[in-house]
């Protein structure tokens, strides 16, 4: 945390400096040792191999909860599964995913940061579709989310994540 000065202060430092009462040098040393790590951007190595296979189960029981609420909100079969659990870039995800595509940021209460889930744009389409009385047939063509398709859609994703 900065602290501030008062004038006074101020003017008190630097008449202490002009008779050398205190010495500049010293006042430059700072004594904050922090110590700082070294972190690589293009090779993301935050979680270790335990962690890992901590967050895999964690997906994947997330996986089976929402099957079985998607199944529900649905009326269908769905299955959810994860693939894999890999760590990315920014970069790297950001062009992974298709343009346009479903994003729901979550806020990680008490946890700092925030996450994000990805929908991709078929199963959007197929959800919408089932939910509007269709046969659950994903879009042949990509487009953006009508407002009345983005309300449905955050209330399955708010829905699915209370799990």
């Amino acid at each position: 945390m900065t602290e501030v000065l008062s004038q006074d202060e101020i003017d008190q430092l630097l008449t202490a400096i002009s008779t050398g009462e205190v010495d500049a040098d010293e006042m430059n040393k700072t004594t904050d040792q922090r110590k700082i790590k070294i972190y690589d951007f293009k090779r993301p190595d935050k979680f270790s191999k335990d962690q890992i296979r901590t967050i895999s189960m964690i997906h994947e029981t997330f996986a089976r909860l929402t099957t079985t609420g998607l199944s529900a909100q649905l009326r269908a079969l769905a299955h959810v599964h994860v693939a894999s659990v890999d760590q990315l870039t920014y970069e790297e995800f950001i062009r992974s995913i298709p343009s346009p595509t479903t994003l729901g940021i979550i806020n990680m209460d008490p946890l700092k940061g925030s996450s994000v889930i990805e929908l991709d744009p078929s199963i959007t389409f197929a959800i919408i579709d089932r939910l509007f009385g269709g046969k659950g047939e994903s879009l042949k063509t990509n487009r953006e989310l009508t407002d009345i398709e983005l309300s449905v859609i955050e209330g399955i994703i708010v829905r699915l994540l209370g799990n």
